[in-house]
């Protein structure tokens, strides 16, 4: 049995599926430690009691950069934890933090293997100067496999010269099983008839790279005449800008503001949404994508973000957008409004999609990342 220690940033609930099914593997034992329980910029709940498999949150000092998204911990002591656990393969998920190089030396030194669990695009990369590009190059040039987000963020670990057969591309993903089966059970709700508004849903912080201001101003722009309502869920250091944004535009009849919702909550709101809006203008991913898919609704999906590539199949599913382009967002937006028998349809969610977005193709993928490191040399 193979003895894996996930070394990684923080107790995300949509893993934890993911993680439960590596822990069931019979050639895997897991453990994961977390170098913060929740960071900072996070308010889901976490339910301690669907963790299946062996963990801890690590002691150490913690703080959040907002302009850069990302939290920054010092956890002291990680690499005597690592002699003392002696794990046979140790998982980082990524480069930037020193915990994180405290294992790779750990395995260096022990000729343990190391795996790197990758999610950053060349698209959502915000860091780029000469010195960091080296030290993630030299980063990279230790790991022995690496499990990917998506086929974008494998893209990315090959432009910083590692070799496709390291690689294990797997697709990020939440507990799809959880908002199909909440859909099935209310999907009545989801039939419409064509005199009611169509409706809108964006799902997410509000901050500046999730681009809904961007969309705010081209609905604003837009010359249909079809009804429709706007539904925001989320909070964030922007709201009382884009608030002050949408009574400028005298839309506030038309968009309202719910601020966060927990997973139960968002439930209600993606069954009765006829499409969600994804603008983030940076996004290594975009579980929202896969929670829209898996309760039939049409996504409007932005260039920009890794899960558009993977998950979304232009005009079928979802619309493919440009954020940053106010021409297209505004000729999107007309799109959907003169298509709205289409977007409300009871489309299905094709097989060889639904496989791909299960948080069990997904613990398989990593396995497969396992034992790619093992049968590596050295």
């Amino acid at each position: 049995m193979n003895k894996v220690l996930l070394l990684t940033n923080t107790i995300a609930p949509y893993r934890i599926p993911v993680l439960n099914k590596l822990h069931r593997d019979d050639n895997t034992s897991l453990t994961v430690w977390y170098l913060e329980e929740k960071e900072q910029n996070r308010k889901w709940n976490i339910d301690y009691g669907e963790i299946e498999y062996a963990y801890k949150c690590l002691p150490g000092v913690h703080a959040f950069i907002q302009k850069l998204d990302m939290g920054v911990h010092l956890n002291p002591g990680i690499f005597l934890r690592l002699m003392k656990h002696n794990p046979d393969v140790v998982i980082t998920s990524g480069y930037d933090s020193p915990g994180y190089w405290s294992a790779l030396f750990y395995s260096k030194l022990f000729r343990k293997k190391f795996i790197v669990w990758w999610g950053s695009t060349l698209e959502s990369s915000r860091v780029q100067n000469k010195l960091v590009n080296t030290v993630r190059r030299v980063f990279f040039k230790l790991t022995d496999s690496f499990i990917t987000y998506g086929t974008q963020s494998a893209e990315c670990l090959e432009y910083y010269g590692v070799s496709k057969d390291k690689i294990v591309i797997g697709y990020n993903t939440v507990d799809i099983r959880f908002f199909h089966k909440k859909y099935t059970e209310h999907k009545q709700s989801k039939l419409r008839s064509d005199e009611g508004p169509i409706k809108l849903l964006f799902i997410g912080q509000l901050i500046e790279r999730k681009g809904l201001a961007q969309i705010i101003d081209a609905i604003q722009q837009t010359h249909s005449d079809a009804a429709w309502q706007l539904t925001i869920v989320g909070s964030g250091p922007d709201e009382q800008k884009l608030k002050a944004r949408v009574e400028q535009y005298g839309l506030a009849e038309q968009i309202s503001f719910e601020g966060y919702k927990q997973k139960d909550e968002l439930i209600g709101y993606l069954i009765e949404a006829d499409c969600l809006i994804f603008p983030s203008l940076i996004e290594v991913w975009g579980l929202v994508v896969n929670e829209a898919l898996s309760t039939n609704t049409f996504v409007l999906a932005s260039k920009y973000a890794g899960a558009t590539k993977d998950i979304i199949v232009d005009r079928q599913n979802g619309l493919i957008i440009d954020p940053l382009d106010p021409q297209n967002l505004k000729e999107s937006m007309d799109w959907v409004f003169a298509n709205k028998r289409y977007i409300q349809s009871s489309w299905k969610l094709k097989f060889g999609l639904w496989r791909k977005m299960h948080p069990n193709y997904y613990a398989r993928a990593v396995s497969s990342a396992v034992n790619r490191a093992l049968s590596t040399e050295g």
